[in-house]
């Protein structure tokens, strides 16, 4: 039995007793001393359990991508390529991971003429864009979250303001006037990019896989701003954060608590159409405080899901955790809730990258510039409601 799959099996049968503990509590007493006790020890473990998961599974996919190594002898032959899309045939593949281990021939030029970007460097193939995007998944919360979908040019989608009212009316009588109204959402695909190196040596290694070392570092550096991007990012050539233009349901009684009181008015802040398929995001920090909510009755709110990779919830609703989001401090919004499908993330299709020869040469390696566009905003401003701080 692998580690891994120990310790989700021991989570589970933690949460099953946590369960069973709360089940256990008189409703009219609470929580005697002793369930507070266990609990608390308990509730403590699995958040150790969470971690070591976590860090467990981050192992294994780094792992897995470094073991990845194309075989250029399983590779079609180009006459196989008929139909593809030009960044998913072989010679596109081909001459764009010769592009990155040797740079620019003849050859290598003519193959990926196609995928040049008006700033200089070449689009990355089919494969390697699924597995960047794929990465991205896994580091974003937000793309989990929202509606992602993918464009090739600017959208300038409707963002509605006022859904309008219906009403009744009388038999033959007049239909009540009551337009939706719009404003318009340009979706800008804002520009992000980073500059990374590689040693000469390493590019010269046949065995050695630079996707996967692209594919990581790239996860590891786009993905938390991305994040950034799409939680409080303040529209100027980034996405406009969810947290942005959500309407503050709540404003806290206190500047450095959360309170069961403070939580149960901001769910009711969001009309019940969105509370259907409604989750709250807050930060790590945020989370741990909580954990520690209980009700009148002295039972603990926090659910911690019998599944591992499965969102713990509250109050019935998924929790899902973010370090973009603001801490518990004065004014700040330190937790959301609402339907985050309202949330659209326009990808523009294509991640470039750009090979630089002389930029590192003085230590003997490559630079490489790479860049991918995106943008995101909240589409109906009622669907998510925050907590504001006082």
């Amino acid at each position: 039995m692998s580690k891994l799959l120990d310790l989700q099996q021991k989570r589970g049968k933690l949460a099953a007793q946590m369960r069973t503990l709360v089940d256990n509590v008189d409703e009219v007493k609470g929580m005697t001393t002793e369930q507070e006790d266990q609990w608390k020890t308990m509730d403590s473990d699995l958040n150790a359990l969470d971690k070591q998961i976590e860090n467990l599974e981050k192992m294994e996919e780094i792992e897995a991508r470094l073991g990845e190594v194309p075989d250029p002898a399983k590779r079609p032959e180009p006459n196989a390529n008929t139909n593809k899309k030009p960044f998913a045939t072989a010679e596109y593949l081909n001459g764009f991971e010769q592009y990155v281990r040797g740079g620019v021939t003849t050859d290598v030029k003519a193959a990926l003429t196609v995928g040049t970007d008006s700033e200089g460097g070449y689009t990355v193939p089919d494969s390697w864009e699924k597995e960047l995007v794929a990465v991205l998944e896994d580091e974003v919360v937000m793309r989990e979250l929202a509606t992602v979908v993918t464009s090739t040019n600017d959208k300038k989608i409707p963002i509605t303001v006022d859904n309008g009212t219906a009403g009744w009316i009388d038999e033959g009588g007049s239909y009540p006037e009551s337009d939706i109204v719009f404003g318009i959402g340009a979706f800008e695909a804002w520009k992000l990019g980073r500059m990374l190196k590689v040693s000469e040596e390493l590019l010269q290694d046949s065995g050695f896989n630079i996707q996967g070392e692209i594919t990581r570092i790239f996860g590891e550096t786009f993905g938390p701003a991305e994040e950034f991007g799409f939680v409080v990012g303040d529209g100027v050539k980034k996405p406009t954060g969810v947290t942005v233009m959500a309407d503050v349901g709540k404003t806290a009684a206190s500047s450095t608590a959360i309170t069961y009181d403070d939580v149960v008015d901001l769910i009711h802040s969001v009309r019940s159409v969105y509370r259907k398929r409604a989750s709250f995001l807050a930060k790590d920090s945020t989370v741990g405080m909580m954990r520690k909510l209980k009700s009148t009755d002295g039972i603990p709110l926090w659910q911690p899901s019998l599944q591992a990779g499965t969102p713990d919830s509250f109050l019935g609703y998924k929790f899902r955790t973010t370090e973009a989001m603001q801490e518990v401090a004065s004014g700040n919004k330190s937790l959301a809730f609402g339907d985050f499908k309202k949330y659209r993330i326009v990808d523009r299709s294509g991640v470039f990258m750009q090979r630089l020869n002389e930029k590192y040469a003085d230590t003997g390696q490559i630079g490489f510039r790479t860049r991918k566009r995106t943008e995101g905003k909240l589409l109906i401003s009622e669907a998510i409601k925050t907590l504001r701080q006082a």
